[in-house]
């Protein structure tokens, strides 16, 4: 609380600086009762009663071109630290004012929407920024809160038409947005089994951006959905030139195909391959079951010797005790049975651009908003 009186300091020397100004230049009838409410709100802040204080600068403060600058920050910091509520009384109680020029209207206007937003309160927030978009000084910006509300209200075929738009405005390309926002909406028809619109919308994304793992992985899933794991599992292999540190992710996915084909061998050659350069647990656990079962333990436990002797790891540890056969030995077998007790290994996820990390795969980063930024940590 201290700390938020002492950032309301300036504003209060600001009020003092305009009680004096209006009171030796404008000769106020009444400079008296301005500067009661000046040393009033002094008093509240001093006393850690910063609610008070700033009720007190505001009715201080004229809303005049002079002053409308001063009120539009208090209107920031109030939303900043999330006391949204204030933020938005004071803009609406701004916006109520006849003298207000029409540009400083807009200006509250777009204060007003951003209070909205960050009030949830999305429906109020997109009608005042579709006025906003009618005025030229204010379209970029409105375009883009327009984007981000209809992101957030999964209105994906409208955030489509204002990502484009966005990218008309600006003149600048948004590939891993729009391809994302194109498979979106592609799920939205996933359901409905309206598959021409749902390879239009995969059509778009992958032209868009070619190395989209989204799309394969999507197209995919509705092949085996329909049974036509041979059509799936060349979409899935197509990962590996798209981005091979997805394949991990998917592998089940992949294995799963080859088996419901029938392709064992097909499926050991594709495991042998993806280990050589692929040091990731899960890989590593694939190949080893294909190599117990066609090759047997004995190589399979060279195998591993291999591997741990290359990339000593407590995952690879557990790998190897899980292949061993009994031993006479009390206490290796104590050592195995510890072993196997050790945690698994959770496949994670981390953003490139803001380093939020999560166990599950979000195409969408919920800390920065952004699209395509999240990939896989290997373990």
């Amino acid at each position: 609380m201290f700390e938020f009186a002492i950032m309301l300091l300036p504003v209060a020397a600001a009020s003092g600086w305009y009680v004096a100004f209006r009171h030796y230049n404008a000769k106020l009838k009444k400079p008296s009762n301005e500067y009661e409410g000046f040393f009033k709100g002094i008093n509240y802040l001093l006393n850690e009663q910063p609610d008070k204080a700033i009720d007190v600068f505001i009715d201080l403060l004229e809303v005049d071109d002079e002053t409308i600058e001063t009120h539009l920050a208090l209107g920031t910091l109030f939303r900043q630290r999330g006391e949204v509520e204030k933020s938005i009384r004071l803009h609406q109680n701004l916006i109520a004012r006849p003298q207000i020029s029409l540009d400083t209207r807009a200006n509250i206007l777009n204060e007003l929407g951003l209070d909205y937003m960050r009030a949830g309160l999305l429906d109020r927030a997109e009608n005042i920024f579709l006025e906003l978009e009618k005025m030229e000084l204010h379209e970029v910006n409105a375009v883009r809160q327009l984007l981000s509300i209809f992101q957030q209200e999964k209105e994906w075929l409208k955030a489509i038409d204002y990502a484009t738009r966005l990218e008309s405005i600006e003149f600048k390309k948004q590939p891993l947005l729009l391809s994302h926002l194109h498979c979106e909406a592609a799920l939205l028809y996933r359901f409905e089994e309206d598959a021409d619109i749902i390879k239009s919308h995969l059509r778009k994304a992958l032209k868009i951006d070619p190395l989209c793992v989204r799309v394969n992985i999507i197209s995919a899933e509705i092949e085996v959905a329909k049974g036509e794991y041979k059509q799936a599992l060349k979409l899935l292999l197509k990962i590996m030139d798209q981005d091979r540190k997805f394949v991990p992710v998917f592998i089940d996915l992949i294995l799963n195909c080859y088996d419901r084909l029938g392709r064992s061998k097909q499926k050991f050659d594709f495991l042998s391959e993806l280990q050589q350069n692929n040091e990731s647990t899960i890989v590593v656990s694939r190949f080893l079951d294909v190599l117990l079962e066609h090759k047997g333990l004995e190589e399979a436990s060279a195998f591993m010797h291999k591997k741990l002797r290359q990339h000593p790891s407590k995952s690879y540890l557990k790998l190897y005790a899980g292949i061993t056969r009994p031993d006479k030995n009390t206490e290796l077998e104590f050592l195995k049975s510890i072993i196997k007790q050790f945690d698994n290994d959770v496949q994670n996820f981390q953003c490139k651009q803001c380093g939020f990390t999560s166990v599950d795969l979000n195409w969408c980063c919920p800390s920065c908003q952004d699209w395509g930024v999240i990939e896989p940590i290997e373990i």
